[in-house]
């Protein structure tokens, strides 16, 4: 039934029966037999070097085995179910015993202990035929070479499976690699990056305080000069615990290069705000920072873009006579795909009361004059609807005024300046308009028909959005008289 290949002094050449004819399996060494006829190959592995388990024995349904590295060939073939195991081992025996071989284990049927087990053991590349098995493994030494081979055959209800393993004995190479040992006396020289602040958000800027990392461009960016923001100063069982500091707030978003890592864009303004005084107050990375998600919903991040493992997040506090300096950094991203970091400076300040007070004479007068008002001192937290508690003064002002002229009906018009995008600024502006008229009519009892809300976002700037003072004259809510209801 088979033939041997070879001498072991020559180079194998791996044969395979297709048709009744042997041919070459090309640029593959090969086992030192042809396979059987009617054979089809059915699965290939080669392994360079390995060290390979060759079963040697049985010994109380307990495996022998040794370990012999070298280079591996393993290949699987298929026969009809016409051919048994023993007999494809019983042919490989008469082989190996031809070439003066070494048997190291033979087993069939029974005599190879539990089929599942078995089959376990040797791991072949097909493992769907695992009935009526047998095994042989044997020892082969040649002039020029030392080689074991495993020879493993089984059925199932379709066909019969079996696999040639050899293995070619040579001590493991650990010559492949070359090594440059000048590279070790080189100066590790630091990436550099092209300036990228052409891509910075208009009217963008870093904050005099701390620069931003090389290759960064400015994504999203706010300031106002005096509100509300939250900020993250613990994290447990009962989840994110949430402060509410006030004061000049800016806020950057910057897009980093992604060979940057995100530990290392943390250590660097963890590094800078030490060498400014200030101290870490509240520190958490990875999953211990909780859900990205929450992140963003808690704290209002200007932008949250990654893995939940991928996050840093610090809070620092500079203590000052006039007014202590709260930082917040937070990196976060998706390897190979996003980077990003946000910087949010916290200049505790008190809210500056000389603004033009509106009182009750002053504003009938300019509704007279003009047909509208800004109610200046009606402020809002940070990005936010919530009014804060200096804007009930003017509420109370309104409420007085409308209700001493019932007849005439108004529009309360929210106005933001044009930092971030259109359709936020509108809804925003809107929810802003919302949420003065609810409070005049849940609190004050103004009808409903009297006042409509209605944002207009940055469309009606009465200032120069170009520098901050601008921009805070844009951010207001006016009283503006409907002349269609007169």
């Amino acid at each position: 039934m088979l033939k041997v290949l070879s001498q072991l002094k020559r180079p194998l050449v791996a044969t395979v029966a297709i048709g009744g004819l042997l041919v070459s399996s090309a640029g593959i060494a090969s086992p030192l037999f042809s396979a059987f006829p009617d054979a089809e190959l059915d699965k290939e592995e080669l392994r360079h070097y390995i060290p390979y388990p060759i079963v040697t024995g049985l010994n109380n349904d307990e495996y022998k085995q040794i370990k012999v590295g070298g280079k591996l060939l393993r290949q699987s073939f298929e026969l009809p179910r016409s051919y048994e195991p023993s007999h494809i081992i019983n042919n490989y025996l008469a082989q190996v015993k031809a070439l003066g071989g070494e048997v190291l284990f033979t087993c069939q049927l029974a005599a190879c202990g539990n089929e599942k087990k078995l089959s376990k053991e040797i791991a072949p590349l097909n493992s769907l035929s695992k009935a009526v098995p047998a095994l042989l493994t044997a020892k082969i030494q040649g002039k020029g070479k030392q080689v074991y081979v495993s020879i493993y055959a089984a059925s199932w209800a379709r066909a019969t499976q079996f696999e040639i393993s050899s293995v070619e004995v040579h001590d493991e190479p650990l010559d492949l690699l070359t090594v440059d040992t000048s590279y070790l006396g080189e100066v590790i020289k630091q990436q550099e990056f092209d300036d990228a602040s052409e891509q910075d958000a208009r009217d963008s800027a870093d904050h005099p305080m701390i620069s931003r990392l090389p290759g960064s461009y400015i994504r999203r960016y706010q300031q106002v000069g005096f509100g509300q923001t939250p900020v993250l100063v613990a994290n447990g069982p009962e989840g994110h615990q949430v402060q509410l500091l006030e004061g000049k707030v800016t806020d950057i978003a910057y897009q980093l290069p992604l060979t940057y890592s995100e530990y290392e864009v943390n250590a660097n303004y963890h590094a800078s705000l030490l060498k400014l005084g200030f101290s870490p107050i509240y520190q958490c990375q990875g999953q211990e920072c909780g859900r990205v998600s929450e992140m963003n919903r808690e704290v209002k991040l200007l932008q949250a873009n990654g893995s939940d493992k991928n996050q840093y997040y610090s809070l620092y506090r500079l203590e000052r006579s006039e007014g202590d300096v709260y930082a917040m950094s937070y990196t976060v991203g998706t390897r190979n795909v996003v980077l990003s970091s946000e910087l949010k400076i916290i200049e505790e300040t008190k809210l500056n009361n000389e603004r033009l007070v509106i009182d009750l004479e002053g504003l009938t007068d300019k509704i007279a004059e003009t047909g509208h008002v800004a109610l200046d001192g009606l402020l809002f937290e940070f990005d936010s609807d919530k009014m804060l508690p200096e804007a009930e003064e003017v509420i109370k002002l309104v409420a007085g005024y409308l209700k001493s002229h019932p007849k005439q009906s108004f529009y309360v018009a929210g106005h933001t300046d044009d930092q971030g995008k259109q359709t936020y600024n509108q809804a925003l502006s809107e929810r802003r308009a919302k949420a003065v008229v609810k409070r005049l009519v849940s609190q004050y009892q103004i009808p409903k028909s009297q006042i409509t809300p209605s944002g207009l976002g940055e469309y009606s700037p009465v200032a120069n959005n170009s520098n901050d003072k601008g921009k805070q004259l844009n951010r207001r809510v006016e009283l503006v008289l409907r002349s269609d209801r007169l």
